[in-house]
């Protein structure tokens, strides 16, 4: 007998032989990891800072040409001007169009404009040429937005549009005469956005930068300047057409007050007390209702949002507890704001509203909250 038979012989029963799994080799990874530590922290940091002094350099820039080039000065006046006179006495509108990043600036501010009450809309230019054009009218105010002035598709647009229509364009270039887009075009208006350094220089890369942000910048100025001086003759303010213009959102809660929300008692179907009542003539009143609540002829209200969470129609009233005593509600003053209301209620709550007028109205604590 061999040495080696011998050994396996002498080995516990339930010793058993596994072979030896293969090491594996990590993978190295295609990109190294970034680095984490104090030096790396700092270069990040350091280039963030550049980027942003870099952008409120460009707008000082542009801050001092509005302040002291007389061509520029008069050219904004111009502009706000025409365009005030197209929404407000021609009734024509305000029409966008650019390409690419310019495009996207045109979009924000169409809807900065759209926010302040000044119809305006965005065209595409390249679905201009096809078909599109037909959106722009005489009475209208088209303003082109691009950087480098010569954007292809946006001079291809001009060679269609009525000349009544008056152009503006905000570029880089700080002569009329020399654009592509106002040159030879007696109604247009160049409003200039320069940069004080191409983004090359600066950034190593001409992304989009700060050219994007001073065009942002006078966009926003054209449009609170056109609101101001438009609604002003209108004889509002151009706050309040913003809010109006609002009702949603953090924005639409500084303004609305639990007036606005409240369901007043007079458009809320009656039902002659709640004995022998069911939860199914509950039903049928509130379905015929305009917005889901019964009251009780004791002063009491059924709401919606508890009428829905029974199950079975055929029970009780009292037995399904869905009926809110006038003890059980929450009064609080119709001329408080919805914001600070939020923080006097709790959920699941009913709120008995008093209004200006002297009438009652109603609402439930998930409708504010």
């Amino acid at each position: 007998m061999s040495t080696s038979t011998r050994i396996f012989q002498t080995l516990p029963t339930n010793f058993t032989t596994h072979s030896k799994p293969p090491t594996c080799l990590a993978s190295p990874p295609s990109t190294p990891p970034l680095e984490t530590g104090p030096s790396n922290s700092e270069s990040i940091l350091d280039l963030a800072v550049h980027v942003l002094s870099t952008e409120a350099a460009s707008l000082s820039h542009l801050t001092r040409i509005y302040t002291t080039n007389p061509t520029a000065r008069t050219a904004f006046v111009h502009a706000v001007q025409c365009i005030t006179h197209s929404l407000s006495i021609n009734h024509g509108k305000v029409i966008f169009s650019g390409m690419g990043k310019s495009g996207k600036i045109a979009q924000k501010m169409v809807a900065t404009m759209n926010s302040l009450g000044l119809m305006s809309f965005f065209l595409h230019p390249t679905e201009a040429l096809h078909g599109d054009m037909g959106i722009i009218r005489a009475q209208d105010v088209l303003i082109l937005v691009t950087y480098s002035g010569t954007t292809t598709e946006l001079t291809k647009i001009l060679t269609h549009v009525p000349s009544q229509t008056v152009v503006i364009a905000m570029t880089a270039h700080n002569c009329a005469a020399k654009c592509p887009l106002t040159a030879g075009r007696e109604s247009a208006i160049l409003l200039p956005t320069p940069v004080h350094e191409k983004e090359e220089v600066t950034f190593g890369v001409p992304a989009p930068t700060t050219s994007t942000t001073v065009t942002v910048a006078l966009g926003d100025a054209l449009a609170l300047a056109v609101a101001d001086t438009m609604h002003t003759i209108e004889g509002r303010k151009t706050q309040d057409v913003f809010h109006g213009f609002h009702p949603g959102g953090a924005i639409g809660d500084r303004k609305r007050t639990l007036g606005d929300c409240a369901v007043r008692s007079q458009d809320i179907p009656l039902l002659k007390g709640v004995e022998g009542r069911k939860v199914a003539e509950c039903l049928v009143l509130a379905f015929r209702g305009k917005n889901g609540w019964v009251g009780i002829s004791d002063g009491s209200v059924v709401p919606p949002r508890r009428l829905r969470g029974v199950d079975d129609p055929d029970i009780s009233l009292v037995e399904a507890g869905v009926v809110v005593g006038k003890g059980e509600m929450v009064v609080l003053d119709g001329g408080i704001k919805i914001a600070d209301a939020r923080g006097m209620v709790r959920p699941g709550q009913i709120l008995e509203i008093r209004l200006s007028d002297g009438e009652v109205g109603f609402a439930e604590s998930e409708d504010i909250l």
